[in-house]
């Protein structure tokens, strides 16, 4: 009976109010018993860790337009999610400010690609007032980044956006392996990479795992009605929850000091000056084809619609080679791998070469977005990488293919 009033309040709601913010209010008993029984907050799902968003609230109240990105995977990527509920939040706490909210999740992809599209991100010179960030999932079940790799990636998100000076707040997602490891006790290896970022820079952010375990403990929400690893609607409305309670507090907290003292760095080599580079920057050898991706160039495996414009580069020889010289301390490529994925040879500087398969397991029906990391860690200076399409390729593949979108720097200080 309550499922069917719910169902009926749901329609007239959708009536006078967007889609996402109906389901946002009536987001389930669930939702509504974990936050007014004081469940989250309880848990220290929610951390504030001294932030201020004051800066936001003057300019929303002051009647000045705002811009909020969220930047994760597929998780962000579905509008319907808290990418559209935020922004609609904002717009309802201040009428008549224009709130432009900006939907840059790319699915499948990771916190290193996340920090190399930041370039983009800001690169239209349009004051972005707020970034929220995910990528624990992806850092988790698609990249498999140990704890260093998840650092770089989550800290050059991080200090490109702080140098910006973009307010950010943190959205830690959940799969089953990360519930799974709350529940006994121990934190996921990404979980506790970007808490500890978070922790470093003073960044907000909200335990999605730590709350629907306690949710779950307590009977009033399950893991079939949050909506798995994709949340459902009320997955995003408990989500969305604690995020706009976090920005309550947020936003009426005191402004910090003005003149605060640089961070230094986590982990030297995290990504805050990474960058993607046009495959043409480089010199070819072999037989290499250059465009787009279509079903001519990639005659395997589906091909989203989020890559029709990216530059490519594709090869599927055996000893076809490119050369790329450039000036940082990190060198790698963001490629899609197919059912066809091969191996390369990749070599710093003449160094020997190390072989790096293409190959994921989600390639066998899908061109599978990776950033992929060839050398970190260098010496701050010029370098040249030669790489070479290898004979050899995983034993899943059916060939030997390159498809190189962007090659990625992470450049001078």
């Amino acid at each position: 009976m309550l499922r069917i009033q719910n169902a009926i309040l749901f329609r007239l709601l959708q009536s006078v109010w967007p889609t996402g913010l109906a389901a946002l209010f009536l987001c389930g008993a669930a939702c509504l018993q974990v936050v007014g029984q004081g469940l989250v907050s309880d848990t220290g799902a929610i951390q504030l860790r001294g932030a201020s968003f004051a800066s936001i609230h003057a300019k929303a109240s002051a009647g000045e337009s705002l811009r909020i990105v969220s930047l994760g995977g597929s998780i962000t990527q579905n509008g319907r999610g808290h990418t559209g509920l935020i922004p609609e939040w904002f717009r309802k706490r201040y009428p008549g400010t224009e709130v432009i909210g900006v939907n840059a999740g790319l699915s499948s992809t990771c916190s290193h690609t996340g920090a190399f599209r930041m370039d983009s991100v800001i690169s239209d010179n349009t004051p972005i007032d707020l970034l929220v960030v995910e990528y624990a999932v992806n850092d988790d079940q698609d990249a498999g980044h140990n704890y260093a790799e998840a650092v770089r990636g989550m800290e050059g998100i991080v200090r490109r956006a702080q140098k910006e000076g973009i307010a950010i707040i943190m959205v830690l997602y959940v799969n089953e392996h990360l519930l799974e490891t709350v529940q006994e006790g121990k934190q996921g290896t990404s979980l506790r990479a970007h808490r500890a970022v978070a922790d470093h820079y003073g960044i907000p952010s909200v335990d999605v795992v730590i709350a629907l375990a306690a949710a779950i403990d307590s009977g009033t929400m399950n893991w079939k009605q949050y909506g798995g690893v994709h949340p459902g609607g009320d997955g995003y409305a408990f989500v969305t929850g604690m995020v706009t309670d976090a920005l309550k507090s947020l936003l009426k907290s005191p402004s910090a000091a003005d003149s605060n003292p640089p961070i230094p760095s986590l982990d030297p080599h995290n990504y805050s000056r990474a960058r993607w580079s046009a495959p043409s920057d480089a010199d070819f050898q072999g037989d290499w084809l250059h465009g787009h991706p279509t079903r001519e160039s990639l005659p395997l495996g589906g091909i989203r619609k989020d890559y029709l414009e990216y530059p490519l580069a594709r090869s599927d020889a055996p000893g076809a080679r490119l050369r790329f010289q450039f000036e940082g301390n990190a060198v790698g490529a963001f490629v899609l791998s197919g059912p066809d994925a091969g191996s390369i040879l990749v070599s710093i500087d003449g160094r020997s070469p190390r072989e790096i398969d293409l190959f994921h397991r989600y390639s066998k029906g899908l061109n599978y977005p990776r950033m992929i990391v060839f050398a970190e860690g260098l010496e701050q200076g010029c370098h040249t990488l030669d790489l070479e399409i290898s004979e050899t390729h995983h034993s899943e593949s059916v060939g030997h293919a390159v498809n190189i979108l962007y090659l990625g720097v992470n450049g001078k200080q």
